[in-house]
């Protein structure tokens, strides 16, 4: 089903939460900045159809359609106290709660899995956004940590553009379909304000800076060919974490968005095969043939 309102409590706008109620296991996932759940449903659904419950909530201040609102969140406290208390709301409905994300979103899942490792299985980071130092960001990028001493600078929108973190040339023109007519796609808003991914960039530097305090087991799933963000972010996450599993997989013929990218399937099979040798395995479903990957072992 379907939650209308996420657990935080957020104000009824057309952007919901998606939950979905499975298993004992339940998969907490953060979409992207600017963005909502739907950059995230296939994924979901393809752990639910494998008998997980999924949540994947709204954030005020971070969530599309939630960013403008009045009262919305400004600062990187708020978001990461609203990602708790999602956490602790699938934690009470759930025996075994595992956290996830996509870009900045596994940016927040981490920092959450960071501040609540004794308390989560493991943590999913897909397309982590450490460094913005993939092929497709305009050189202006480089500049934006300048905009925090210029005045209204916080207020300009950088637009999104081709190709969209989408490699499939179909998906992409529906993409574009969608952000030249409602200014939302399943990839995202069609631009994104300066002030908001000066705040990311604030998440960035707390969760690098306490990477090593995460000892869940660790999932990272990234596209060779990421045009935001180059596959060192992933590789940073894997040397410098705790846990003991750690499961590293690159794709090949994706780009960014690998949740809705034509490598998804592979993203889900990767998931609920790193999910499935938990300790409370889902009842019900099936894993796919598992997706190729470096599983990297800590000394």
């Amino acid at each position: 089903m379907v939650n209308r309102i996420s657990a935080s409590g957020a104000s009824q706008t057309t952007v919901k939460a998606l939950t979905l109620k499975g298993g004992r296991h339940g998969v907490l996932l953060f979409h992207g900045l600017s963005s909502s759940p739907l950059e995230l449903q296939f994924v979901a659904r393809g752990l639910h159809r494998a008998g997980y419950t999924v949540h994947a909530p709204v954030i005020p201040g971070y969530t599309y359609g939630l960013i403008h609102d009045q009262g919305a969140s400004h600062c990187v406290e708020d978001w990461i106290s609203v990602a708790l208390k999602e956490l602790d709301w699938l934690s009470k409905k759930c025996d075994l709660v595992s956290v996830g994300g996509l870009c900045i979103g596994a940016v927040l899942a981490l920092r959450v899995a960071a501040m609540r490792s004794d308390s989560l299985r493991s943590v999913l980071a897909l397309s982590t956004a450490l460094h913005f130092d993939g092929w497709g960001n305009p050189w202006y990028t480089q500049l934006l940590d300048l905009a925090r001493y210029t005045p209204f600078a916080k207020r300009i929108s950088i637009k999104e553009r081709e190709p969209y973190g989408l490699k499939d040339e179909r998906m992409r023109a529906w993409v574009k379909r969608q952000m030249d007519t409602i200014g939302q796609s399943n990839a995202g808003a069609a631009s994104l304000r300066v002030g908001d991914l000066l705040i990311a960039r604030d998440l960035i530097s707390l969760t690098r800076k306490s990477l090593d305090k995460i000892k869940c087991d660790s999932l990272l799933i990234h596209a060779k060919e990421d045009e935001i963000a180059s596959t060192k972010s992933s590789f940073e996450v894997a040397d410098r974490v705790n846990s003991t599993r750690i499961h590293l997989v690159i794709l090949s013929n994706s780009y960014h968005m690998v949740s809705i990218d034509q490598e998804k399937d592979v993203v889900i099979s990767a998931m609920i095969q790193f999910l499935s040798q938990d300790d409370i395995a889902p009842s019900v479903g099936s894993v796919s043939p598992p997706a190729q990957g470096l599983s990297l072992a800590k000394r």
